[in-house]
């Protein structure tokens, strides 16, 4: 009967399958149909409609009225009439059923043509294929026959609006669908035939296994009998084995110890109840076990034990066991247990062979005791042994005489006694004298009141050094509350001691001056201002920055700049008064305090004198340094009432002394207040600016004088501020180089610029190469060539469209450096340009090694060159210069006729300036690009 409905089964499953594979051929060729019907869409859509001869099968179209040129005349006088791809489709479909019975329409809800109506099934496929905008069939009956329909999803597209834009669906969204009609009735015989041949095949496979169960039946009946015959004789003797083993059992089932018995077999046979408790296993699931399966409880792994050792002699330990011992037939040893518990169970056993009175070996039992405590108690007793004597701190342990009666290694260490100088004394033998009769008492009082005293203490050595050290006692008392030891602990704090008052030291001084530090500066000058308060005098605080130190420290090291400032500090010193403060405040700049001036002229005159002090030269590590000071000055009360008014204001004096050209001093003023209140606030509206992105980009052109021909961009950067509208760059760009900001601000720019050379390009503009200006922190990022050449790949632009342009104080500040990367920039293929030529001093020897390709002079020579006779002369050397260095020379600021005319004919060869355009904005820069490809188109 199984077997019958098995082979029924698989005839059901294959014909079923056979009629599946008959749909999915019927979907396929459904695809197919809609997929020719979609490729002929497509491209009719691409190629627009179809125009075709008016004639008797052709007229014009009612529900094309709507487009403008449905109807046509040819030169020749021939009329024509479009016929758009729905039209043309609808009636390619209405042959098709007569050759293949195939039938394929277009729908939609909104439609023209009555002809392409929904019916019931398509209003159905119209809404499922609108939710899921994927391809939707079913198997449906067509006048009685079977039929498979799918529909596809038709999405408007631009070339469809042309007819149907009237529906008012978008571009994108879905306005229909194409569905096909495959007859299913070839595909059903199809299947029919394959089942067919299924039974016959299935019919047969039948026959012959039914024939094989008969015999394979009568077979097993056969061997059955014997095999039960067979048991009934071991049955018989097992029952005999069982009476002699079951006295033995009963025997081991109360040993104290866990018992494990196996016969010669290596299969156990007893199993006592102490294992039981100790493995958790019953004896249940043991008894017959072999191959080791009895070790499962103890390791989780088959392997051998000591009753596996005695039983057969030959086979190895493997070192499982911490140490076993043989003799004769006994063996004993321990190990550790994994699988009894969390940790691991410390076994002791011994094994032993059974023997028949013959002498035959029938088994062997093992007796396991769990020692786990035992060894647990020894180790423990061994590691606070250890502990005691190798600890870092010295243990006394007296008794309740206070006697000493033990101590260990750092005891000797620390007091120079040995233990058994140590036994039986009073610690009293340690006492320094130091400390007075009222600390003991205070001590024992602690110690009696609260078990434990612990604090600072100082002791004698053996030798009579005194040293400092940290003490705790501990009173032990027992059950009834009655003391009878005191655990005492020490270790000599001595370093400790001396580590406190260095920190002490250097929490208040500067490490490399031993001036007073920022910390101590601020607690001194506070003092002084509340002196200042009372006594109602005033107090001068003077910024003291170093000039060009970082250059000494980059290029002399900073051995040189540390014996600098130590020199400095001396000097400072020398020219102060006795009650003046002078201390480092960070980096190269020091601050001195006047804690008492009668007017203004003090600091002043004070200034005077450190400015010429420090700026004496200085003989250092075989060089001869020269600095100067920057000095800024703030005076109580009229500069500040509190300690950081002076220092903010003092400090910004000492910056306006900076500006003012250096190794000067200034006072402070309200109007350096408004500045660096200003400066604060376009530095704060510039970190909100860099999140905001409001930057833009102008476009000024770069015209070649002797063609016309516009063969560059200058990208320049404007901040569209929200409130003060477009702000130029000489109002924020000191500030950004200042703050860090110009490294965000100049990515920015360059990747603003990189998009829009690439939609240029998109659009077919020709615009040359768009330049786009460097900073000073931009061209010292490690990684900035790696940073340039990321960009451009996201924004699709070559490294050809874009010019980068330094300036030429920029690149002689670290000559070497800058050769590097502009070498390396040069290579990525990217223009390069030195900026403002001429404003700075350029060595000629590093010159020729820049890898640029043009200079531009600056507008400053520019703007007098035809009246001013050695800006005339700076331009025509910079032009014959750069000509002999095989580079180009753009002239930037170009506004007048005579100037274009000087430049030319000293043979400039690039022209930027009001007098070709101004900046244009993006739009307007695009416009000039058109006007310049029209007007090349023009002239060509």
């Amino acid at each position: 009967m199984v077997w019958t409905l098995l082979i029924a089964l698989a005839v059901w499953w294959n014909v079923r399958v056979a009629y599946q594979q008959a749909l999915d051929l019927a979907e396929t060729q459904a695809e197919i149909a809609l997929g020719k019907d979609l490729a002929f869409r497509k491209w009719a859509s691409k190629r627009g409609g179809i125009y075709m001869e008016l004639g008797p099968l052709v007229s014009p179209s009612p529900f094309l009225n709507h487009v403008p040129d449905r109807d046509l005349e040819t030169t020749r006088g021939v009329h024509l009439t479009l016929k758009n791809p729905a039209m043309i489709m609808n009636e390619i479909t209405r042959e098709a059923p007569r050759f293949y019975g195939v039938n394929t329409r277009i729908t939609s809800r909104l439609y023209i043509n009555p002809v392409d109506a929904p019916d019931e099934w398509e209003r159905t496929a119209l809404f499922i294929v609108e939710g899921t905008r994927e391809d939707y069939h079913a198997a449906t009956i067509i006048n009685g026959k079977p039929y498979l329909r799918m529909m596809q999803p038709m999405v408007m597209e631009q070339s469809c609006l042309k007819c149907h834009a009237w529906t008012g669906i978008k571009v994108g969204e879905l306005r229909g669908g194409t569905d096909v009609s495959i007859p299913l009735a070839p595909f059903y015989a199809s299947a029919g035939k394959q089942a067919r041949g299924v039974a016959a095949s299935h019919g047969a496979i039948w026959l012959l296994g039914l024939v094989s169960i008969v015999f394979i039946t009568r077979r097993t009946l056969i061997v059955e009998v014997e095999r039960s015959q067979q048991e009934a004789q071991l049955k018989e003797k097992n029952l005999e084995l069982q009476d002699s083993k079951q006295y033995l059992l009963t025997i081991i089932e109360f040993l104290p110890d866990a018992t494990l018995i196996i016969d010669n077999n290596g299969e156990v046979v007893g199993w006592n109840r102490e294992l039981t408790r100790l493995t958790g296993v019953a004896p249940e699931a043991m008894i017959g076990r072999g191959g080791f399966e009895y070790a499962l409880p103890f390791y989780g792994h088959r392997r051998p034990l000591l009753i596996d050792l005695a039983l057969n002699p030959t086979l190895a330990s493997q070192g499982r066991y911490e140490g076993f011992t043989r003799n004769g037939d006994i063996v004993q040893g321990e190990c550790y247990a994994l699988g009894l518990g969390e940790t691991p169970t410390h076994l002791t056993s011994s094994a032993s062979v059974l023997r028949n009175s013959k002498g035959e070996v029938i088994g062997a039992i093992e007796c396991i005791r769990d020692t786990t405590e035992q060894m647990k108690a020894q180790q423990r007793i061994k590691l606070l042994a250890k502990i005691f004597n190798d600890s870092g701190e010295a243990i006394v342990i007296t008794d309740s005489d206070n006697r000493i009666i033990e101590t260990n290694k750092a005891f000797s260490l620390f007091t120079g006694y040995t233990r058994e100088e140590a036994l039986g004394n009073n610690p009293k033998v340690l006492k320094s004298g130091i400390e007075d009769k009222k600390f003991y008492e205070n001590m024992w009082r602690s110690i009696l009141q609260t078990n434990y005293w612990q604090g600072e203490i100082w002791d004698k050595r053996k030798d009579g050094t005194l040293y400092p050290k940290w003490l705790t006692i501990t009173a032990i008392r027992d059950a009834d509350n009655i003391i009878t030891n005191y655990f005492a602990t020490f270790s000599d704090i001595t370093l400790r001691k001396e580590a406190e008052k260095r920190i002490e030291q250097l929490a208040h001084t500067d490490t490399l001056t031993s001036l007073p530090n920022r910390h101590t500066l601020v607690e001194r000058l506070t003092q002084a201002l509340e002196q200042a308060k009372r006594g109602e005098h005033m107090l001068a605080v003077l910024f003291v920055d170093l000039d060009r130190f970082k250059m000494i420290n980059d290029t002399l090291g900073h051995h040189v700049g540390d014996l600098l400032l130590t020199e400095v500090a001396a000097r400072l010193r020398g020219a102060l008064r006795a009650e003046d403060v002078v201390a480092r405040f960070g980096g190269d700049e020091f601050v001195v305090v006047q804690p008492r001036i009668r007017s203004q002229i003090e600091p002043a005159h004070l200034a005077e004198k450190i400015l010429q002090t420090v700026a004496a030269p200085y003989f250092l590590d075989n060089n001869t340094v020269y600095t100067s000071p920057s000095i800024g000055i703030g005076v109580f009360p009229s500069d500040g009432m509190t300690v950081a008014e002076l220092f903010k204001n003092a400090d910004a004096a000492m910056y306006h002394a900076k500006a003012a050209g250096r190794n000067t001093y200034q006072m402070f003023t309200s109007e350096m207040h408004t500045a660096a209140r200003q400066r604060l606030a376009i530095e704060n509206s510039l970190r909100s600016a860099v999140a905001n992105d409001e930057f833009v980009l102008h476009y000024q052109p770069q015209v070649e004088p002797g063609s016309g021909n516009m063969v560059g961009m200058e990208a320049l950067v404007r901040w569209q501020h929200p409130e003060n509208g477009l702000v130029y760059p000489d109002r924020f760009i000191p500030v950004a180089e200042e703050t860090g900001l110009i490294l965000e601000i100049g990515r920015h720019v360059f990747e603003k610029a990189c998009r829009q050379a690439a939609r240029w390009r998109d659009e077919g503009l020709c615009f040359g190469k768009i330049a786009v200006n460097l900073s000073a922190r931009q061209l010292r990022q490690p990684d900035f060539p790696e940073m340039l050449s990321a960009i451009m790949k996201e924004c699709g632009v070559e490294p050809g469209m874009m010019e980068l342009e330094v300036t030429e104080s920029m690149t002689m500040e670290r000559p070497v450096e800058s050769t590097r990367i502009l070498g390396a920039l040069k290579a990525m293929g990217i223009g390069l340009a030195i900026d403002d030529f001429g404003t700075g001093y350029s060595s000629l020897s590093y010159l020729k090694l820049f890898p640029v390709d043009k200079l531009k002079i600056d507008r400053s020579f520019v703007k007098d060159i035809e009246v001013d006779p050695d800006d005339a002369a700076i331009a025509s050397a910079t032009i014959a210069m750069a000509h002999t260095l095989e580079k180009k020379v753009c002239a930037e600021g170009v506004e007048t006729r005579a100037q274009l005319d000087f430049l030319v004919q000293h043979g400039c060869d690039i022209i930027q300036g009001y007098i070709f355009s101004k900046p244009l904005a993006p739009d307007e820069a695009g416009r000039y690009l058109a006007q310049q490809r029209g007007r090349g188109a023009s002239e060509a």
